[in-house]
């Protein structure tokens, strides 16, 4: 690339962001690029590739929707080879899961990052059509100069997003070439192939999650139903709302979800009525809204008999250590999301809990599913260090330094944890000369190593943990007030093993865990029994020690009560809750989420169907249906 050309496109990008005209969302984008990521559109390097155990985590993680996903691509690089097109599937992260492309110019679209595990989200190369896409959830087509980084301003990259039926980018669909005319107006056509076939993309992966209930296919045109319908609903044997595709959430309801409504609440016929019609005629059914004039067309297809499932791979990698540890517990899975979002932006994370939650285990998954995956992941116990070594570990020394420092001195914990991630365990034992120099570091992401003159400029990541309440400490003269505020920015509080939804789960994955790569025998109820009655003030540690005692004193045929841990055998079960005990914590969840049925059914941690087949069950009606009847 000549000299000329890069200047030119910076003065270019400095111009637009100091309000020089253009497309508004390439604007926005080139400032986030320049102020929030502070990235430099000179620097010339090729686009980050995952590989090995690092792209499979990624992959894994929408391997189910990817299977699917895989024809589409196969479809759109048909079309768009020919002119030189290749075809990338990325995560909502960014990273490339799966590509087709031409062999032949292997060497060029890797070094262009147009390639099977390439991370083309906007905090790594700016604006660009995949991570612009991801940003605001909208198809774009980024060409050439528009590219935010000078080395990508030779691309042409039209993207359109798949939404999963919450409305969020779940993956993005992206039609790139290293060369293409100057016109923008050239790409028109690839963009609208790729919109098509991204849409196309999402509406089978709907259909494929929701074979076993009652669909609903619409559309504005009798005559396009059955080629190619515009919306697809899901109900459930009750007729509630199970889910939409996201061409119905957008257009039917105006961007709102209508899970848990009604069939007849939206349209002017009940579940009962689209099906016996559908048993009893071919033909499409007008079908009106509620409150709209115009109708639709309508198909009611019944839920699938079976479901043929593709089986897996013989060997799978394992799943992602973040996903297993939140499982299906609404508390852990939205401090999940929380971490995944708070490392997008290298926000200094705060893990509480109790003494033995899995706060390592939690900070090594946020490690490995964040964008340092890449890079070293580096632990410090400030419990486990006397104090008078704490500071060469942490900060590191030159030759000389000290008398019996090693010759060559020696590289701290924040320097080898430089790109990737420093966890420091029990923050809250750190001597508090300690605290200012650390406090200086996340200040100045400079760290002088003891005998130094000059800083060692550092990028990282850092997770801190404690079991203990640093606001007690800071109280008490312990803890440094301004360190405690630069940390208490992103609290995330693991919840003890005790209030996990997901015990059972927990016991089995932690039982085949030790088991290792042999099959562990199964609980007995009342091995299962007791498990559930303990409180667990060890939380998991103490459930990986006692299903450890368990395997070696069992007769390998089940585990039973007898071959528990003798405190855990003894625990008495809890007796099942009552009827009103129940319909007071649901009706005392809902009142708090201001009876919005999705927020409540997460603090529950059960399915919205769930959530309201119990209502049902305990009589619970919502205080606007109270007031209309």
């Amino acid at each position: 690339m000549l000299c000329k050309d890069v200047a030119s496109h910076i003065d270019e990008v400095h111009r637009l962001v100091r309000g020089g005209g253009g497309d508004p969302r390439l604007i926005r984008s080139w400032q986030r690029s320049l102020e929030a990521y502070r990235l430099d559109p000179a620097r010339i390097h090729h686009p980050r590739i995952l590989t090995g155990g690092s792209l499979r985590e990624h992959q894994e993680s929408i391997e189910a929707f990817t299977r699917i996903a895989h024809h589409g691509l196969t479809q759109l690089h048909a079309q768009v080879r020919d002119a030189g097109y290749v075809v990338l599937l990325t995560d909502a992260a960014g990273v490339t899961v799966d590509f087709i492309g031409n062999p032949r110019l292997e060497r060029e679209l890797k070094d262009a990052g147009l390639y099977l595990g390439a991370c083309w989200s906007e905090r790594e190369e700016g604006t660009c059509g995949v991570g612009t896409c991801i940003e605001d959830g909208q198809p774009i087509t980024v060409h050439r100069g528009e590219h935010f980084r000078a080395p990508n301003i030779s691309l042409s990259c039209s993207a359109a997003p798949v939404h999963d039926e919450q409305g969020r980018v779940l993956a993005v669909l992206d039609a790139s070439a290293l060369y293409s005319p100057p016109d923008k107006g050239s790409q028109w056509l690839v963009y609208q192939l790729v919109t098509r076939a991204a849409r196309m993309i999402g509406d089978a992966h709907f259909l494929h999650t929701h074979a076993g209930h009652w669909l609903l296919r619409l559309a504005r045109a009798r005559e396009f139903l059955d080629v190619q319908a515009e919306y697809l609903i899901a109900f459930d044997g009750d007729g509630r709302v199970l889910g939409t595709n996201h061409a119905a959430r957008h257009d039917l309801f105006s961007g709102r979800d209508p899970a848990g409504l009604s069939c007849e609440r939206l349209f002017d016929a009940r579940l009962e009525d689209l099906a016996r019609h559908a048993h009893a005629s071919e033909c499409p059914l007008p079908v009106f809204r509620r409150g709209v004039p115009e109708h639709l067309f309508g198909r009611l297809l019944a839920p699938r008999a079976h479901t043929v499932h593709v089986p897996p791979p013989a060997r799978r990698p394992p799943p992602s250590p973040l996903v297993c540890w939140a499982g299906d517990d609404a508390g852990a899975q939205q401090s999940a999301e929380r971490a995944l979002r708070l490392l997008a932006r290298r926000v200094p994370v705060l893990l509480q809990g109790e003494t033995g939650v899995g706060k390592e285990r939690f900070a090594q998954a946020m490690h490995r599913a964040g964008p340092r995956a890449a890079k070293p992941f580096v632990a410090l116990n400030c419990a486990a260090i006397p104090e008078s070594l704490i500071e060469s570990e942490l900060f590191g020394y030159r030759e000389g330094a000290f008398t019996g420092a090693r010759a060559k001195g020696m590289r701290g914990r924040i320097v080898q944890a430089d790109g990737g991630t420093l966890f420091l365990d029990e923050i809250g034992d750190m001597p508090l000369d300690l605290q200012s120099r650390l406090l200086r570091v996340l200040a100045e992401w400079e760290v002088l190593p003891l005998g130094a003159e000059t800083p060692i400029r550092v990028d990282l990541q850092l997770i801190c943990a404690s079991h203990r309440d640093l606001r007690e400490l800071v109280a008490a003269g312990h803890f440094r007030e301004d360190l405690y505020y630069r940390l208490a920015g992103a609290v995330l509080k693991l919840p003890p093993l005790r209030e996990r939804s997901d015990l059972d789960r927990l016991i089995g994955a932690i039982l085949a865990e030790v088991a290792g790569d042999e099959t562990p025998p199964p609980l007995r109820p009342d091995a299962l029994a007791a498990l559930r009655a303990h409180r667990w003030p060890g939380n998991l540690r103490e459930l990986h020690n006692a299903l450890r005692y368990a395997l070696a004193v069992c007769d390998g045929h089940a585990i039973t009560r007898a071959d528990l841990p003798e405190e855990i055998a003894a625990a008495n079960p809890a007796p099942p809750p009552r009827a009103d005990s129940e319909r007071e914590r649901i009706e005392t969840v809902l009142h708090r989420n201001g009876w919005c049925m999705v927020s409540g059914a997460r603090e529950l941690g059960i399915a919205r169907a769930t959530l309201y087949r119990r209502m049902a069950k305990l009589g619970i009606v919502p205080p606007n249906r109270r007031a209309a009847g």
